[in-house]
């Protein structure tokens, strides 16, 4: 009778002696997540829905050799444990046979010492339903002030990821990663010149890995600022504009910009900026300099070892606008012959020397964004764009500055980052888009300044 319910230690010795494999990478991953959404009821706070999650998957990424020389198969599957383990093993194999690819290898020797990194709110670790008991206290101590807008709802979800990485080569790496996501919404209502009455909804977001980087009264206080003056708006009037944007904005444009630093990239043909080019072409304003630093405290991407097995430490990739490193990861750098680096990690900028205030003062309009519906970046091209959910129009020409709604703003990074204006302030900033462990880090200014950026009313 087949054994059901294997172990990931049984996983492991049958890969290891299988003669038709020529490598492997297994990760295995378990996932603690509560997730809670509130809302009110009689003016107080109540618990809608409380869920306690536990998940986990088990993956494999298999290489198999090929009778063409320097190719080989390679196919990455999903086993179940409540599945037969030689059976799923098998299946996998004849997968990755029907691939084709150029070969590559694992790293050969291991590392001497791994670099210890903080990636997990010691306090949640050791104690998620107290942190979770805090927090909601929280939530309700700023919720029960009285604001003219209305709270509607509020969501919490607070994880824990575990991770184990083992590579055919010997290599076996634990790692953890706690996740916080918080979603606020209020509403605004107000009775018009026509008798009717009119209202709206602001909802804000916000990602961390650790409490300490998570305002909770601060981002309730702005979620019903926001609010109230969602309705008082006027539609922007088509033209350009120098446009601020936040920092959540400016990492997700040079995430996008430096995949065309990658030997991935210059493997495939797509858009590669070489190692000595500038990173915005003609830039005369703030030279950017950026470092990829998967060793930051409490980093979305703060990591040790790489998927692949590689230690991975701080990279300088831009220098005053000037390239000075690719990323090169050791697939792509045995498929380029290039020594391999660090491939992730979080985005570290250099700020400026402009205060928020002198950004809003530095022409006759300005015009800060404070929500997009949904921002489009396109990385190989470096375009963007989106609809103005909620913006402020600062006129200094009258001194006054008011809200702004609706319309569109589209723009790339090669033509508005050519005098890009950089605050002093610096921030940091995480976003997770999926269950994967990993998100998108960022270390750096809280507002960019961007140049003739084209908006439509």
């Amino acid at each position: 009778m087949t054994q059901l319910n294997w172990t990931f230690d049984q996983l492991k010795f049958q890969l290891s002696r299988r003669p038709d494999i020529k490598a492997w990478i297994v990760t295995q991953e378990h996932t603690h997540r509560r997730e809670l959404y509130f809302m009110t009821e009689k003016s107080h706070l109540i618990t809608d829905q409380d869920r306690n999650i536990h998940s986990g998957n088990i993956s494999i990424k298999l290489f198999v050799p090929l009778e063409k020389k320097g190719r080989q198969g390679e196919i990455t599957k999903k086993l179940f444990t409540s599945l037969p383990l030689e059976s799923q093993i098998d299946l996998a194999i004849e997968a990755a046979k029907q691939t084709d690819h150029q070969a590559w290898e694992l790293p050969v020797k291991l590392p001497h010492e791994i670099p210890v990194v903080l990636t997990t709110d010691p306090n949640i670790a050791e104690d998620l339903e107290q942190v979770v008991s805090q927090i909601t206290h929280r939530i309700e101590a700023s919720v029960s002030q009285k604001r003219p807008s209305q709270f509607n709802s509020a969501e919490l979800f607070l994880s824990i990821h575990t991770r184990e990485l083992h590579l055919s080569n010997g290599l076996n790496h634990r790692s953890s990663q706690s996740k916080i996501y918080f979603e606020s919404a209020y509403s605004f209502s107000q009775l018009t010149s026509d008798g009717k009455n009119h209202s709206d909804e602001y909802l804000t977001t916000q990602w961390a890995v650790h409490l300490d980087h998570l305002p909770i009264e601060t981002i309730l206080d702005q979620t019903a600022k926001y609010a109230e003056n969602s309705l008082e708006v006027n539609k922007p009037i088509t033209g350009k504009y120098p446009v601020i944007i936040s920092a959540e904005v400016l990492s997700t444009l040079l995430n996008d910009q430096l995949t065309q630093l990658s030997a991935f990239n210059s493997y495939h043909s797509l858009p590669f900026t070489k190692i000595g080019e500038e990173l915005i072409p003609l830039s005369h304003g703030d030279l950017l300099s950026i470092t990829l630093d998967p060793t930051l405290d409490f980093g979305a991407h703060t990591v040790a070892i790489s998927n692949q097995g590689l230690v991975q430490t701080p990279l300088k990739l831009v220098e005053k606008n000037r390239i000075v490193a690719s990323t090169v990861d050791k697939q792509y750098g045995d498929y380029l012959g290039l020594k391999p680096n660090t491939s992730q990690g979080n985005l570290v900028v250099d700020p400026g020397t402009l205060t928020y205030s002198q950004l809003t003062q530095s022409a006759p309009y300005v015009i800060e964004i404070l929500q997009f519906s949904g921002l489009f970046t396109d990385a190989n091209s470096g375009t963007f764009s989106s609809e103005i959910r909620l913006a402020k129009l600062y006129d200094n020409a009258h001194k006054k500055v008011t809200y702004l709604k609706g319309g569109s703003l589209s723009g790339s990074i090669g033509e508005n980052f050519r005098d890009l204006r950089l605050s002093n302030e610096r921030v940091n900033r995480v976003h997770f888009s999926s269950d994967s462990t990993h998100g998108q880090g960022y270390y750096g200014p809280e507002y960019a300044l961007l140049s003739d950026v084209s908006i439509v009313g």
